[in-house]
């Protein structure tokens, strides 16, 4: 009976300390995903000069866990400024350098999309096509970018595409052929233009 009862002790031993080994593997927790950031970039409706237009910024952290200390810098293209802002962090956001950037900084978001709006004054003189550029940073996990390429119409812009036209405001097609034709004829008494005015030297 001793040594019978030693064996099963023994097996029940063997038993749990393989189960101790095996469980910890069994319910470990599944690998997690490494947050990553990404920021987007876009507008809405017609630059116009002399009027206002308006950016969207969406800045995501995905994955597991999150990300602290989020840094956010928009530098708007030259002949915008920040006229306001709004969102869901434009609380940690402030216009500088005479408006032309958008600074915001040491917020924290964990897997979750958030937003902010800038509405901005468009100049008189603004460029017909101008890049505004986003950047997120983040110390944890990385940085990310974005860029939006915007037309701007109104002006000399002539819808955009920024060819404008004649910077005078005549057409001279036609004309100086006239005045070629007009000297031509005048060299040759008694020669007559395409409107048949007549041309003679005068002689005195």
């Amino acid at each position: 009976m001793t040594t019978h009862g030693l064996k099963r002790r023994m097996s029940v031993l063997a038993t749990v300390l393989g189960l101790g080994i095996a469980l910890p593997f069994a319910l470990a927790a599944p690998a997690q995903a490494a947050p990553t950031l990404s920021i987007n970039k876009t507008h809405e409706g017609t630059f116009t000069r002399g009027g206002q237009g308006l950016y969207h910024i969406a800045l995501t952290v995905s994955g597991d866990g999150g990300a602290s200390d989020i840094t956010v810098t928009d530098n708007l293209p030259t002949g915008l400024t920040v006229d306001s802002l709004g969102g869901d962090f434009a609380i940690a956001c402030q216009a500088i350098n005479s408006g032309t950037t958008v600074q915001c900084g040491n917020f924290a978001i964990a897997n979750f999309t958030t937003t902010l709006d800038v509405v901005v004054n468009i100049a008189n003189d603004a460029p017909c096509s101008v890049i505004n550029n986003v950047t997120a940073t983040s110390p944890s996990i990385g940085s990310a970018s974005d860029s939006d390429q915007t037309t701007v119409t109104g002006g000399d812009c002539n819808g955009g595409g920024g060819a404008g036209g004649s910077i005078l405001p005549i057409n001279l097609n036609g004309i100086l052929t006239m005045f070629n034709n007009t000297n031509n004829n005048i060299n040759s008494p008694n020669a007559s233009n395409t409107n048949n005015q007549a041309f003679g030297l005068n002689t005195r």
